[in-house]
């Protein structure tokens, strides 16, 4: 069972229901309380029950990707991650792309149900869009130069954004969602980066053509730095845009617990140069992620209580 779990990445799948639970009711219902109170009408939304099952359609989307991964990436992980990949040991490669098919399909007949039930059939193409990138992704892109990066950091971002996607009532102010989404592709690129640096003597074996065996470490490096660097003046600029007035939290502690995750991001990224440190990079990457997501609480708290 163990196994299993690690199989299809559990704790990353609670953090993604975590996540979707969080635009939920601190950023969507918030929203639509404030809607009601304007004009006596609560505007029309999922259900609990059709939340839960938009959370769980994301979910085997994903646990279907985390598998397909692994089928995919036996020779590399024998080099860059021995013993960790479960594919030959718990399951078959075979079994391994069956499941991917059933998960895949699960996910995908739950948003077209979805979809059609909030009358806009055409999201019922989103499940289906991730399924195959993340197929397309395992299969062949993750190989390529940069393009699977992008893939997996769009699919990040597309994760937050798919529970506002399913809420027509609140498209008006989906814009603060994007920047969320926004951010969760840019740290998601970023890291995705740091992982082929960390996975590079793999990658080179198994003739990847990865960024990193591309055009080496020192100017993968500077392309990370590049995107991070770009990556904190935007943040600098939506907290200055909608936070710079504000008298409830001073901005520049705003700046202060936004940036200096970043500044460290980067001397980490400057400084490593074994494995092991772009392994620590990458698990702080994610790190930064988690926590910025999960600002949607205390931003609930302190904004729209």
């Amino acid at each position: 069972m163990l196994a299993f779990l690690r199989l299809i990445r559990f704790q990353n799948l609670v953090i993604i229901a975590v996540s979707q639970a969080l635009v939920r009711y601190c950023l969507i219902m918030p929203a639509y309380q404030t809607a009601y109170n304007n004009l006596d009408v609560f505007p029309a939304h999922l259900s609990k029950v059709d939340f839960i099952l938009l959370v769980l359609s994301t979910l085997f989307i994903a646990a279907a990707g985390n598998i397909i991964n692994d089928v995919f990436d036996v020779r590399s992980d024998e080099i860059n991650k021995p013993g960790k990949n479960n594919i030959g040991k718990l399951i078959s490669a075979d079994t391994g792309k069956i499941l991917f098919y059933v998960f895949s399909s699960i996910g995908i007949v739950i948003g077209l149900y979805l979809a059609f039930k909030i009358e806009k059939p055409v999201m019922g193409f989103i499940n289906a869009f991730a399924a195959g990138s993340l197929w397309m992704y395992s299969s062949y892109y993750k190989k390529r130069l940069l393009i699977g990066n992008v893939i997996i950091a769009l699919l990040a971002g597309l994760a937050l954004l798919t529970v506002g996607l399913f809420e027509p009532e609140f498209y008006p102010n989906i814009t603060y969602l994007l920047i969320y989404s926004g951010f969760a592709f840019a740290v998601t690129l970023i890291r995705e980066i740091i992982k082929d640096i960390e996975d590079l003597d793999g990658d080179e074996r198994t003739q990847c053509k990865t960024l990193p065996v591309v055009f080496g470490i020192k100017k993968s490096k500077a392309i990370v730095l590049f995107l991070i660097i770009v990556t904190a003046a935007i943040i600098g600029y939506v907290l200055f845009s909608y936070f710079y007035q504000n008298r409830v939290i001073s901005f520049w502690n705003l700046i202060a617990m936004f940036e200096i995750p970043f500044l460290a991001l980067a001397y980490l990224v400057i400084t490593a140069s074994e494995k092991k440190d772009f392994h620590f990079a990458s698990t702080f990457t994610k790190i930064i992620m988690v926590l910025g997501v999960f600002s949607l609480f205390p931003f609930y708290y302190f904004f729209l209580r």
